[in-house]
């Protein structure tokens, strides 16, 4: 059922388009802050048993659906996951990719501009335009698909959606010094912990493993919790090397242009390692 779900949201994208329409999450936005109108002067509140509040409700009311719907028929809960599924997963990255390419291609700077704000990621460094791109690409996979996946895989309906709101509490508190925004962030640093490696091993398979290998190696002192968001990095630029140097060799290439597909390219690689990988598991009983 799990790898059937995913494979019939990835079939509704392809088919209806972008689905960025159903994912609105300006509800969780005003449960965050109903909540923190009511219980911010109780001493729970600033710490992690706020943070498993705001959480936990949703997750909760997800849980108790699905498991009613299960007690009433199997195709009315297979469905139901797949609704949660194609909720949690982020904006449709290949989709704004396509967008942001055909502006580098017709000189669209306003488009260009525009879009680059919704896929940069704030505080990330490279050593050009064209690696702070690549690099944002590759988090925004993290944290738009592979994450939200490998929960699904992992608690079901539930795990998506939990990651999904993780995500979305982390970005509303980057910096705060509070106990509430630290709990957020642990939170968020536990939950990708594991998603991080298992897509950049996915990297490294589907690019050049010698360089993604190094790129692994170097990240391994980067202190908690921002390891998970440079080893994707390095990991990444270290699996596209080989490529990105050649599309730099060639006459008249555009680095920004060719570092985007070449981004593209390997996350839709990876996307296939995951799914092939799932597609074992299902045959051997591993997951449902």
């Amino acid at each position: 059922m799990t790898l059937v779900s995913i494979l019939l949201t990835f079939a509704l994208e392809y088919f209806f388009g972008a689905l960025d329409r159903v994912r609105n999450y300006a509800w969780f936005e005003h449960w965050v802050r109903w909540l923190e109108s009511r219980c911010a002067a109780q001493a729970f509140w600033n710490g992690a048993a706020g943070v498993v509040l705001t959480l936990g409700v949703p997750v909760a009311v997800v849980g108790l659906t699905g498991n009613a719907l299960a007690a009433l028929n199997v195709v009315a809960v297979f469905l139901f996951a797949t609704a949660v599924l194609i909720y949690s997963l982020g904006p449709d990255l290949n989709s704004r990719i396509d967008q942001y390419l055909a502006a580098l291609q017709s000189g669209n700077d306003a488009e260009q501009h525009d879009i680059e704000l919704q896929i940069l990621v704030p505080g990330v460094r490279g050593e050009d335009e064209s690696e702070r791109m690549i690099r944002s690409l590759l988090l925004r996979s993290h944290e738009q698909l592979f994450g939200v996946l490998f929960w699904f895989i992992v608690l079901g309906m539930t795990g998506a959606l939990l990651f999904c709101l993780a995500s979305l509490l982390h970005r509303r508190f980057p910096d705060s010094r509070g106990g509430y925004g630290e709990a957020a962030r642990n939170l968020h640093y536990i939950l990708c912990w594991p998603s991080a490696r298992l897509e950049a091993l996915a990297f490294a398979l589907a690019g050049n493993l010698v360089d993604a290998l190094d790129g692994w190696r170097a990240a391994r002192g980067t202190p908690a919790p921002d390891d998970s968001a440079e080893l994707l990095g390095a990991v990444g630029v270290g699996a596209l090397h080989t490529g990105l140097r050649r599309a730099t060799d060639e006459e008249g290439s555009h680095p920004l242009l060719d570092g985007v597909q070449e981004a593209q390219a390997l996350i839709n690689r990876t996307l296939v390692i995951w799914l092939i990988a799932l597609g074992f598991m299902t045959i051997g009983n591993w997951v449902g």
